[in-house]
């Protein structure tokens, strides 16, 4: 364990250096994913004139910063989210880390956290949550699951969680866009949200789903009614759903369990 390795606070500032650099891996993965292009070949390189980045500027956030978000070779602009999904990615680690320190809390919550990171962008970008993230994810919350504290039960009652969750998530969102589909003639969730509901609940269970779901169409129709005045967009105008799924998603893993068992006991008649 970190912990016992590494005295704090330089455990955290291990975890801060380590998070910067796997941000720095974030990137590549949202920027090739999409395009279907291997993550590990060719190295590195300025999109706009193909020159690879040597090492020096490819340090996160501080190389930037040093060539003022330009290449050094052409000149062209780099794109102000590198240097902002390393700093979230730092900022998640250390909010983790500091919450739940080394276990099977953190083991679980620091990848979970990551994969949204990169489905909220790849969706942002380009409307697409990769079958490689969100299937691996689902994959993934499984293979934790009888680690993983933030689902009810204990050990195989954990594996039902996630199972049930999984399905919970997958399954209503399916629904409702076929519903939507089947009546309106437009489609209005695509697989990508569902699967990446399916590794949701694979997280965080049944309350998980429910609460990201909650959450995630909450914000979107407040955004989506605030962006009508604003860019002159109609209802009609799609919206990257993951991008309003993934901030709930992680909230709910962290807090939905508590937030629905508190809103039970609200409703729950005194016995």
């Amino acid at each position: 364990m970190i912990s016992s390795a590494i005295p704090e606070p330089l455990a955290t500032v291990f975890v801060a250096l380590f998070a910067l650099a796997i941000g720095s891996f974030l990137n590549v993965v949202i920027h090739r994913l999409p395009r279907g292009e291997s993550l590990v070949a060719p190295r590195s390189r300025c999109p706009g004139c193909g020159t690879p980045i040597a090492a020096w500027q490819n340090v996160p956030v501080l190389s930037w910063l040093l060539l003022r978000g330009r290449c050094a070779s052409c000149r062209a602009r780099i794109s102000l989210r590198y240097p902002l999904v390393e700093l979230l990615t730092a900022v998640l680690a250390l909010v983790l880390w500091r919450a739940f320190g080394p276990g099977a809390a953190f083991a679980v919550a620091a990848p979970f956290a990551l994969a949204l990171l990169v489905l909220f962008f790849t969706d942002w970008d380009h409307q697409l949550l990769p079958d490689p993230v969100t299937l691996g994810g689902f994959a993934t919350g499984l293979a934790l699951a009888w680690w993983n504290p933030f689902l009810s039960g204990a050990g195989w009652g954990r594996l039902w969680s996630a199972l049930s969750g999984a399905a919970l998530g997958a399954g209503v969102l399916w629904g409702i866009g076929a519903a939507y589909t089947r009546l309106r003639g437009v489609e209005a969730m695509g697989m990508g949200d569902v699967k990446m509901m399916a590794m949701v609940g694979a997280f965080s269970g049944p309350a998980g789903v429910l609460f990201t779901l909650f959450s995630a169409s909450i914000a979107g129709a407040l955004v989506g009614i605030a962006l009508i005045p604003l860019r002159g967009r109609s209802m009609k105008d799609t919206l990257p759903f993951g991008c309003f799924l993934a901030p709930a998603a992680l909230a709910a893993l962290l807090w939905g369990r508590r937030a629905l068992e508190a809103y039970l006991s609200l409703v729950r008649p005194p016995s």
